[in-house]
C-alpha cells in the first residue's frame, strides 16, 4: 500500500478549499479528504492507497463544508492511478487539465521532430532520447491540455526531418487525441506524405 502525495495549482477565492474525492472513500466529499494549502495555490494531501487503480477528481467547496456548501466537481472523466509496488509517488495535476505523455519511435535517421495541432499550445519541437537496443530514436513531450478542448476535438500531427544522402521531409496525417494518458506511436503504425525540399 503505497503512500501517494497528490498535488494541485488552483487559486480559490476566499474560504473555499479543495478536496479529493476517491474510490477508495466511496466518492465523500468531507473534511478527511480536504488538501491543505501548502503554499499560495498549490494544495497537497498525502493518503494510503490500497486500492488499484485508484480513481479520483478533485472537487472546490467551503473550507468547513456546510450542511447547504456548494460544491463543484472537476468537468472530465475520473481521473486513474495505477500503481506497481509500494513506493511512494507523488502526482503533481493541474485544475481541469490532463496531462498526456506523447513519444515517437523512430529511425536512427530522423533528426527532428515536430508535433503540430489544431490547438496551439501543443505546437512544438519532442525531445530525444537514443535508444542503444534497437539503434533507433525515441522522441517524447508532455503535455496538459484542458479537458474542454479534448471534448471538442484536438487533432495532432508530426513534422519528421530525415537526415540521409538526401535529406527529406515527412508530415504524418492527422491523429484524434482523447483524455488517455500516453500517446506511443512508432513511425510505420503512422501514415506519412513526403513533402519537396
Amino acid at each position: 500500500m503505497p503512500l501517494i502525495e497528490f498535488n494541485i495549482e488552483i487559486t480559490l477565492n476566499y474560504g473555499q478549499a479543495i478536496y479529493l474525492a476517491n474510490s477508495q472513500c466511496d466518492w465523500v466529499v468531507d473534511k478527511m479528504c480536504r488538501m491543505i494549502c501548502a503554499k499560495d495555490s498549490l494544495w497537497q494531501l498525502s493518503i494510503d492507497v490500497n486500492q488499484n487503480p485508484f480513481e479520483y477528481k478533485y472537487v472546490i467547496g467551503d473550507y468547513f463544508l456546510q450542511t447547504h456548501s456548494v460544491i463543484q466537481w472537476e468537468k472530465g472523466p475520473n481521473r486513474i492511478l495505477n500503481w506497481k509496488d509500494d513506493k511512494s509517488i507523488i502526482i503533481k495535476n493541474k485544475w481541469e487539465q490532463r496531462k498526456i505523455s506523447i513519444i515517437l519511435k523512430a529511425d536512427s535517421k530522423t533528426s527532428v521532430a515536430i508535433l503540430m495541432s489544431n490547438y496551439n499550445q501543443i505546437q512544438k519541437r519532442l525531445k530525444k532520447n537514443k535508444d542503444i537496443n534497437n539503434n533507433s530514436k525515441v522522441f517524447y513531450t508532455n503535455i496538459y491540455i484542458d479537458v474542454n478542448k479534448i471534448a471538442q476535438g484536438i487533432e495532432i500531427q508530426y513534422y519528421l526531418l530525415i537526415q540521409k544522402k538526401n535529406p527529406s521531409e515527412l508530415i504524418s496525417k492527422p491523429v484524434n487525441l482523447s483524455l488517455s494518458d500516453q500517446y506511443c506511436f512508432h513511425l510505420n503504425e503512422l501514415e506519412f506524405s513526403k513533402l519537396s525540399l
